[in-house]
């Protein structure tokens, strides 16, 4: 079956680029402690409870109901047991390498057809340290204006929420780094850094 929005030329490129990718060393050591971790029932165990208690959490907080300092103590203590696991942190390094990985191919190719040409080490590397992925699809490279999103920059770098709650008051004060989603007014983060 061909794709029919690559042309032949494209579909040989993108194949080869595929298949340095599938043989380099960095993915396959990332693979193998993936797989690891898919063998070791002890930390997927840990992994889903966490999981599942922060869904939890999240629910509770999306109907109105901030999670109490106990539970929020118990989700810590569930997410601090999984990064004392090994194979759960290897897991969790390696999921962030393979998404590093794409994310540089990712600013290659869009700084690419940004600019007509492929961009320097220079150019991705600096596109990198301001990307922020905005709600009109793509990366903003930093500079919200570009993308007519509502994300907020402040000083420093951070982005915040669209619908302009701080990541404690979106995420019930367990800063995990992670937006719920909702935040109970039907908003989601935009910025992609939550």
């Amino acid at each position: 079956m061909s794709n029919t929005s690559l042309t032949p030329e494209l579909v040989k490129i993108t194949t080869e680029l595929a298949n340095a990718f599938a043989q380099s060393q960095k993915v396959v050591s990332a693979k193998a402690r993936i797989g690891l971790f898919y063998q070791n029932p002890e930390a997927t165990d840990l992994f889903r409870k966490v999981n599942e208690y922060g869904e939890k959490l999240r629910n509770k907080h999306m109907e109105g109901m901030p999670p109490s300092e106990e539970e929020i103590s118990t989700f810590d203590g569930l997410r601090q047991d999984v990064i004392d696991n090994p194979i759960c942190k290897g897991f969790l390094e390696a999921r962030q390498e393979l998404d590093e990985l794409l994310a540089v191919v990712n600013q290659y190719l869009c700084i690419a057809i940004e600019k007509g040409s492929a961009p320097t080490d220079e150019e991705v590397a600096a596109a990198m340290t301001q990307q922020v992925s905005c709600s009109c699809g793509g990366g903003c490279s930093g500079n919200c204006d570009d993308c007519e999103s509502d994300c907020k920059k402040h000083e420093g770098g951070e982005h915040e929420c669209c619908c302009g709650k701080s990541e404690d008051e979106c995420c019930g004060g367990h800063g995990d780094g992670e937006c719920c989603g909702g935040h109970g007014e039907g908003h989601e983060c935009k910025c992609g850094k939550h």
